[in-house]
């Protein structure tokens, strides 16, 4: 049974996955039921990974490769149907632009434990938060999108500003360490 629990984790993340690829596929009306699937996949994984420490590397990158394209192929659908710019998608995965990139820049050094040791923020639980509040909002109530549209780019640009300062702090700590 342990073993079970260890793997539901990455069950959830790839469900999620699959939910993201099939966003663009299905009707608007089946998009609510993929967002409320794709949030509370996350939102289960993570409790589950905590309470059963069924914590893993291959867990956490599959579950933020998840998370990411999930966000990326439901907000692409929306606005790709009106409900918003497409010009807004950069402003809004800000955050995930700046993860993505660090997480290159730090590969490419081969400082790759400098961007793995770098914990969830409570900046980035806001801009997920934000995120699927804009995504529920402009398939339920998309006349209202715009009081959760700019709340969700402030957000996810002060995670973005969040994140990068402290990859900058954990470059120059290693940078100190090293020289000493």
């Amino acid at each position: 049974m342990e073993k079970i629990i260890q793997i539901i984790p990455n069950i959830l993340s790839s469900f999620r996955l699959l939910l993201a690829l099939l966003f663009p596929l299905v009707p608007e009306s089946a998009w609510v039921w993929l967002i409320i699937g794709g949030g509370g996949s996350d939102a289960l994984d993570g409790w589950i990974a905590r309470r059963w420490h069924a914590q893993s590397k291959v867990g956490a990158i599959l579950d933020a490769v998840a998370d990411k394209l999930f966000v990326l192929f439901a907000l692409l659908t929306i606005a790709a149907h009106g409900k918003f710019s497409l010009f807004l998608i950069p402003l809004l995965l800000a955050r995930d632009l700046l993860v993505a990139g660090t997480a290159m820049y730090a590969a490419s050094i081969k400082e790759w434990s400098a961007f793995h040791r770098m914990d969830v923020r409570w900046s980035g639980k806001l801009a997920t938060t934000a995120q699927f509040f804009l995504l529920l909002t402009a398939v339920l109530w998309s006349d209202k999108i715009h009081w959760v549209l700019w709340p969700a780019i402030l957000f996810s640009v002060v995670a973005a500003a969040d994140y990068g300062w402290l990859f900058i702090l954990e470059l120059h700590q290693r940078a100190r360490r090293s020289s000493s």
